[in-house]
């Protein structure tokens, strides 16, 4: 390593070590203005970005240094922010107010514009620069589009002034819960995983779960499941427990493909999974003006449908496939690995008891959470290794910066698109297109508000493309009678999925590297094994009570009916039930029987027992009857 590396290393290290503990700080002890805290945030981020992307693909940087024009655009990056803070003073605000921008601050934000852009393009990829560059086309050539979605047009120096030196901008609500309650549970995910808690959870699934059929993939199931909630990001959580997972169950004997599609859709699943939920779950929150506890619960039934469906249909297949379980004396002891590393779940516990029954806000749970944790780690490392973990946190911290960087671009450029529908009046628009081309019917709304957050997810992450459909959609939705907080599920939802739906499967693609399987093959695949993740938000936006909405025997009632749906779904999926399988006519019968359990009332479920109860007789005395007559 020469010199000069060494230098840069270590210098980018105390910055993110500085931004993680700058902060814990503003969470503890109170936080800034929204464009300070948000432009320091945005900034830090925004220059490690240009020093450690390389533009290619979205990959980090390998080479031994970064190249001279790296280091060029930190320094362009860094000298803008030392401007654009200056220029937050009172009174330089106070004459921004009464005058407007300057002629000079509309270039520093032009150029602030440019960089966010170049920053986005290297971090996180270039669809969504696609997408705010046609925003911004849109917001500057309004006059001569098509006159359902046509205004009078706004020059690129009133675009500027608006996107950059207001909070309707670069600095709105996707970069305040950026740089408020997102980081603080990235820094805690970054501190988990570095103190060993995708070992704990990989182990402790693969303890409970091995030794039955399909147990490998049940751990995946699990494993990623609790670990997604954490990281937030599907394709990090592929790779982390993928590693693992992948390779257990093709020794087993499933499949390279389903291997990899089970991974992927289990880590896509995990940002829907209480408690942490990824970034867009907090972005929910502040649009929602709800407590983030409110969210949490709704999420709780839908992903827990979500998650027994893929459960159940990897059992089937096992069934199917005539898999062995693990035998019991090749698996870990689970009190041993309880034993052994117990005390990762007490941070977690910590975080439920913050959030659900002290309701503290997410940030400041968050961080209570981290200082529980770093407690925990300390004492424990003390006892059993006689020394501190100074290293591993420090590591920890400044993995936690670097990881933000992409989640922090695609929020700033999410920005920029909410700033447009804001000043342009697109989202009004965009209501009385959906409703105009559903002819004021709710499920076809429903189909192109899906097609619209699927087309976003696939070049978008999840954040971005929620927050963005979810300004241009939720007012039609809302407007159907839809309640909010399902209408802001079913995009999310979407937004999610999208991970897994073909052609541009980002997760599936990611677990098909790791499993050397076909990419494509895998993504169907995931798309089968995920299909309750298509129709669960059409569950509960039919039925909020699923959402925790209305009367207590409604929620549990229409529980109960989902639970078993999701359940005839998986057997229908797989052509596999009552411990057989099954031919055509009663799989169909048992794939329509869960449509009319799924769906939300009372006669429905009555018709889907029928239809379950017809199934079994079928397959019991029909194709037996049938089976002897051949012999």
């Amino acid at each position: 390593m020469t010199e000069k590396t060494s230098i840069i290393k270590v210098a980018t290290a105390v910055l993110c070590f500085a931004f993680s503990i700058f902060h814990l700080y503003t969470a503890l002890f109170g936080i800034l203005t929204p464009i300070l805290q948000g432009g320091l945030h945005l900034f830090t981020l925004l220059a490690l970005g240009m020093l450690l992307y390389t533009g290619k693909t979205s990959e980090k940087l390998t080479a031994p240094s970064p190249a001279w024009y790296n280091i060029v655009l930190f320094v362009a990056v860094a000298s803008v922010a030392l401007v654009f803070l200056f220029r937050l003073s009172p009174d330089e605000i106070l004459n921004r107010g009464v005058f407007g921008p300057s002629r000079f601050e509309q270039i520093l934000g032009l150029i602030i514009l440019l960089l966010v852009l170049e920053g986005t393009r290297r971090t996180v990829g270039l669809p969504i620069v696609l997408v705010a560059l046609f925003f911004i086309v849109y917001a500057l050539f309004g006059s001569y589009m098509p006159s359902l979605i046509s205004h009078k047009g706004y020059s690129i120096w009133r675009l500027v002034d608006n996107l950059v030196w207001t909070t309707q901008g670069i600095f709105g609500v996707p970069i305040a819960v950026s740089s408020t309650f997102v980081i603080i549970f990235i820094l805690f995910g970054s501190m988990l995983d570095k103190l060993g808690a995708g070992t704990f959870f990989i182990n402790f699934a693969y303890a409970l779960t091995g030794h039955r059929k399909g147990g490998p993939a049940q751990t995946a199931v699990i494993a990623s499941g609790f670990m997604g909630s954490i990281s937030g990001s599907s394709v990090s959580n592929v790779v982390t427990t993928g590693a693992f997972t992948i390779p257990l169950m093709k020794k087993t004997g499933y499949s390279a493909e389903y291997a990899a599609a089970v991974e992927a859709v289990a880590s896509t699943g995990g940002q829907i999974m209480p408690p942490v939920m990824g970034a867009a779950a907090f972005v929910m929150a502040d649009m929602l003006g709800l407590p983030y506890y409110r969210i949490a619960l709704a999420a709780l039934i839908p992903a827990l449908l979500y998650f027994l469906s893929v459960s159940f249909m990897v059992n089937f297949q096992a069934s199917k496939k005539g898999l062995k379980a693990v035998d019991k004396k090749d698996l870990p002891s689970a009190l041993e690995v309880l034993k052994n590393g117990y005390y990762v779940a007490i941070p977690i516990i910590a975080l439920v008891y913050f959030l659900f029954i002290r309701m503290y806000s997410p940030m400041r749970a968050g961080v209570f959470t981290i200082f529980v944790l770093i407690a925990v780690s300390f004492f424990w490392t003390f006892m059993r290794e006689k020394r501190l973990m100074f290293r591993e946190l420090f590591d920890a911290l400044v993995h936690g910066a670097k990881i933000a960087v992409p989640v922090a671009m695609a929020c700033a450029s999410a920005g920029i698109v909410i700033g447009i529908v804001s000043l342009t009046g697109l989202g009004v628009r965009f209501t009385q297109l959906i409703i105009s081309l559903s002819g004021g019917h709710l499920f076809p709304a429903l189909l192109l508000t899906m097609l619209a957050c699927l087309i976003l997810g696939m070049g978008l992450p999840t954040t971005a493309a929620y927050i963005i459909t979810s300004v241009l959609a939720v007012p039609a939705l809302s407007s159907m009678g839809v309640p909010t907080l399902a209408a802001h599920f079913f995009i999310l939802y979407f937004a999610i999925i999208s991970f897994i739906t073909p052609p541009v499967a980002i997760s599936a693609f990611a677990a098909a590297g790791i499993a050397g399987s076909d990419s494509m093959k895998t993504g169907f695949t995931a798309f089968r094994i995920g299909i309750a993740g298509f129709i669960v938000p059409f569950m509960f936006v039919y039925g909020p009570s699923l959402l925790f909405i209305g009367d207590w025997w409604d929620i549990v009632i229409n529980t109960i009916k989902a639970i078993v749906g999701v359940i005839l779904l998986a057997g229908f999926l797989e052509g596999w039930f009552f411990r057989r399988l099954l031919p055509v006519v009663p799989r169909l019968i048992l794939g329509a029987s869960a449509v009319f359990l799924i769906f939300p009332r009372i006669w429905s479920g009555l018709v889907g027992l029928g239809l379950l109860l017809i199934a079994y007789l079928f397959v019991t005395f029909v194709s037996k009857s049938v089976t002897s007559k051949r012999a």
